[in-house]
């Protein structure tokens, strides 16, 4: 269902994948679930005040594919329509940005290896004006579902896309990605396998304002309150694995994601950027 890109290796010649011969981060068997534990070091960053960086020491993966349903960490998904090159499937799973604001969640556990403006509406503006998650009102659990999209141009190129709404009315609004990846692999480094991807998240104004926002009726405590807009944040990530045996491997993964405006005007936020860095090595169960 996923492909994991490889980028190319300078000075190599670049060949591209060949089709999936054994379980692998890019693919694995229909109707067995795939279990595997990544030990190592990295952080996954809290953009907001108050919020602590979350450790990656040990990391699971885990993941189903069936011929229709498949389960991949925090996606559940369904394929209800399948050609050589597209696949359209129902998802389901629980909203990234809760995880900023709580360590318990998914996002903060199974790690990928996948607003406009806010504005002072009353008040003066205060650019230093600092509120912490401590500060403001808890922000609910969201589980998002809608449709994604899987277009496989070729053996080395995927484009997907998401489309969701919040099923629980938590902040009634949409969300949406869209990511292109690129999977080469080189003849001279067989067992090694680079992948880049680019996207961006777009999220409604009704999703940046109730989770970055700040209101009078929510947040009666704080002197001022904030209005979101819909953002749009890009970002980049960068994997490398190498093979060294039928169930080891070692891995080394980026990410960073670049904030809109629409969530770094915010006084809950203090970083414009999210880094995702870890580097380990995995177990196939």
């Amino acid at each position: 269902m996923k492909y994991y890109l490889l980028l190319c290796l300078m000075c190599c010649k670049l060949t591209f994948a060949n089709e999936c011969e054994q379980a692998t981060d890019s693919c694995a068997p229909i109707g067995e679930w795939k279990i595997s534990l990544a030990v190592g070091a990295g952080v996954y960053t809290n953009p907001l005040h108050g919020g602590d960086n979350t450790p990656l020491i040990v990391i699971p993966q885990i993941s189903y594919y069936g011929e229709k349903v498949f389960f991949e960490n925090n996606t559940l998904g369904y394929s209800f329509f399948e050609s050589e090159r597209f696949i359209v499937s129902l998802i389901s799973q629980l909203n990234h940005e809760k995880a900023y604001f709580t360590s318990w969640h998914p996002q903060n556990i199974l790690i990928e290896t996948a607003g406009g403006t806010l504005e002072l509406s009353s008040g003066d503006s205060d650019s230093d004006s600092v509120v912490s998650i401590k500060d403001v009102s808890n922000r609910r659990w969201a589980i998002d579902a809608g449709f994604q999209l899987n277009w496989f141009i070729n053996q080395a190129t995927d484009i997907q896309a998401r489309i969701l709404h919040d099923v629980n009315s938590v902040y009634n609004g949409l969300n949406g990605q869209i990511e292109l990846t690129r999977t080469l692999r080189t003849e001279q480094l067989p067992n090694t396998a680079m992948s880049f991807s680019i996207g961006t998240n777009i999220n409604s104004k009704n999703l940046v304002d109730y989770y970055y926002g700040i209101s009078k009726t929510t947040d009666p405590n704080i002197e001022y309150s904030y209005q979101g807009k819909a953002s749009i944040s890009p970002y980049f990530r960068l994997v490398l694995t190498h093979q060294l045996s039928e169930r080891w491997r070692v891995k080394l993964n980026i990410k960073r994601l670049f904030l809109d405006d629409a969530m770094t005007d915010s006084p809950l936020v203090k970083d414009d950027y999210i880094n995702t860095i870890f580097a380990g090595v995995s177990y196939d169960f």
